[in-house]
């Protein structure tokens, strides 16, 4: 028996978050493997006092491409089981066979994905004296998901078919959000002590293009055999260049349509700051590091920006709630129909909006060995987000095979059940190619389905200047 169209604007949460993953579906700014190579020059995005050893001028739309994502639940062996399906396939998490224990043992408290865009197209970077300088122009695109627990146990059982007894489920906390900016870079760093301190700053010019945020505050579901009653508090706020938001004849938010080709605009303005510092005391082949990097906000044109929200109110619906579900069922149908009125968006008073840049804390430790040609070390990220502090061990080396040739290996900890090798590869300062995440398991659709992260990172560029001394 399916349910009366109820509750259908939870399509509308679902458009939302399926825009900010358009957005941002194709969170480092740079490999951690290349943080210990000397011959490169994109480790000054994880700390500006870290200087490549010649000059550099990135080949214009390939100096710098990184893509990055992380989560801590969101890897298709959590949603996938084999064996379960008809005649021995595997099967979605929805399936019967599938229990809820099962099912359940592999989703946290809260449950996050987050993905990172990071497009140098152009930068150039070279010494004068000791001073060095470096300018970049970067397409930047990120963005994160963020599901609560309650969200997957009512996914699963809420709509189970001969289940009976009262459910209580609390989805609040979920939450999607994307930006896409352009950034202008202008780094600078400097030796002190003798060379010992190594300063470094980048001030970032900030262009916003495309924003996309839904917030679920509170939504509360209590189910029984003939009862379903619903409380809900959503807001959300878009501004993505040639899409316009649709209401029906009652006011009510019901479509995103597209008005012509994606052509970019500047819709907001911001800044950015990256600090780092380099010691290496006197007389030792030691180099201690840190630095904070993205610190800094985009405020958006409110006047362009689309903001909505929900009525808070309950919504109470009685008669039998049984719903069947099986894997030729659309389940978003499902939840569309399921939740019209509970979660039905309106436009809402224009506001100030700003989004800051989700800061960065990198330092590490490295020494030199094998006549200066072995670099090996250790390097702690720790990424600052609203919903979860993730934070990153990596163990890594690089070896100076000869000339400017130089190849890295690495292996990081990124959550306790997590662990990947990394290897990155410079070919006479001039390509590299690095990756912190490497070997993943694969579908026959060459989709990692293990991985709790994934990056790559490559570029072009042609080395200019002499050699520069160490000092970063």
């Amino acid at each position: 028996m399916n349910i009366p169209n109820y509750i259908n604007n939870i399509k509308t949460i679902l458009i939302i978050t399926g825009l900010c993953f358009i957005v941002n579906s194709v969170l480092a700014q740079s490999s951690n493997t290349e943080y210990f190579m000397s011959t490169s020059f994109s480790k000054t995005s994880l700390n500006p006092a870290k200087r490549p050893e010649k000059g550099y001028i990135g080949i214009p739309g390939f100096t710098n491409i990184n893509l990055d994502y992380k989560t801590n639940t969101f890897n298709l062996d959590h949603f996938l089981f084999p064996g379960v399906g008809e005649g021995g396939k595997t099967g979605w998490f929805l399936n019967e066979n599938v229990s809820y224990d099962d099912f359940m043992k592999n989703i946290a408290s809260q449950n996050y994905l987050g993905a990172n865009i990071d497009y140098t197209v152009l930068g150039v970077g070279f010494y004068v004296k000791d001073l060095f300088l470096s300018l970049d122009l970067s397409a930047r695109i990120n963005g994160s998901v963020n599901m609560p627990k309650d969200f997957f146990d009512f996914v699963k059982t809420g709509f189970a078919t001969g289940d009976s007894g009262e459910k209580n489920y609390n989805l609040s906390n979920i939450s999607a959000n994307a930006n896409a900016f352009a950034q202008l870079g202008i780094g600078a760093s400097y030796p002190f002590l003798d060379h010992s301190l190594v300063l470094g700053a980048k001030v970032k010019v900030l262009f916003g293009i495309a924003h996309a945020d839904f917030n679920l505050d509170n939504m509360r579901i209590q189910i029984n055999d003939n009862l379903w009653q619903a409380s809900t508090q959503a807001s959300g706020n878009i501004l993505i260049p040639n899409i316009h938001v649709g209401c029906d004849e009652n006011n009510k938010v019901n479509s995103f349509d597209s008005e012509g080709s994606f052509s970019p605009t500047i819709n907001g303005t911001g800044l950015g700051l990256d600090l780092g510092a380099t010691y290496t005391p006197e007389g030792t082949k030691l180099t201690i590091s840190a630095a904070v990097t993205d610190i800094g906000f985009i405020s958006w044109d409110k006047n362009k920006m689309t903001y909505m929200a929900t009525n808070p109110h309950e919504v109470i619906v009685t008669g039998n709630h049984i719903i069947s579900i099986d894997e030729s069922y659309d389940l978003y149908k499902d939840l569309g129909d399921a939740f019209n009125d509970a979660v039905a968006f309106y436009p809402s008073a224009a506001s100030k909006t700003t989004t800051g840049l989700g800061a960065k804390l990198n330092w590490g430790v490295e020494y030199l060995l094998a006549k200066d040609k072995l670099n090996i070390g250790f390097l702690n990220n720790i990424y600052y987000n609203p919903v979860k502090t993730i934070s990153e061990f990596t163990v890594a080396g690089a070896y100076r095979l000869f000339g400017g040739v130089e190849a890295g290996l690495s292996y990081s900890f990124v959550h306790s059940n997590f662990q990947t090798v990394g290897f990155a590869l410079n070919l006479g300062s001039c390509f590299y190619i690095a990756s912190d995440y490497v070997f993943p398991h694969v579908n026959s659709w060459f989709i990692p389905t293990t991985s709790q992260g994934l990056n790559v990172q490559l570029g072009l560029a042609v080395p200019i200047g002499k050699k520069h001394k160490k000092n970063g």
